[in-house]
C-alpha cells in the first residue's frame, strides 16, 4: 500500500487509530460476541482462531484501523481501508 495512513482520525463521537499488533485483545474482546457476526458471511469470526487469521490479515493490510468510544474509551470495532487501483 503506498498512501499514507492518518495517525489519528476523530470527531465527537469516535477516535480511530491504525491498528497494532498489541491491540489484539482488545479487539477480539468485543469481537468474540458470536452476535456480531449473525449476519456476517464470515459467521464463525468470533472464534479465537478463525479471528486470529481475520486480525493477521488487517495487520498485513497496513490499512486497518481500530476504533475507541471517545465517552468511555472502549474498544467499540474496526475498519479496513484499501489503495484504490485504477
Amino acid at each position: 500500500m503506498n498512501f499514507d495512513l492518518q495517525p489519528k482520525l476523530e470527531n465527537e463521537l469516535i477516535t480511530i487509530v491504525p491498528l497494532k499488533a498489541d491491540d489484539f485483545e482488545k479487539l477480539y474482546a468485543v469481537a468474540s460476541d458470536p452476535l456480531i457476526w449473525e449476519q456476517h458471511p464470515n459467521k464463525d469470526r468470533y472464534k479465537r482462531e478463525v479471528f486470529e487469521n481475520f486480525f493477521q490479515g488487517a495487520m498485513e493490510s497496513k490499512g486497518a484501523f481500530i476504533v475507541y468510544d471517545k465517552a468511555t474509551s472502549n474498544v467499540v470495532g474496526s475498519s479496513r481501508y484499501y489503495e484504490l487501483n485504477e
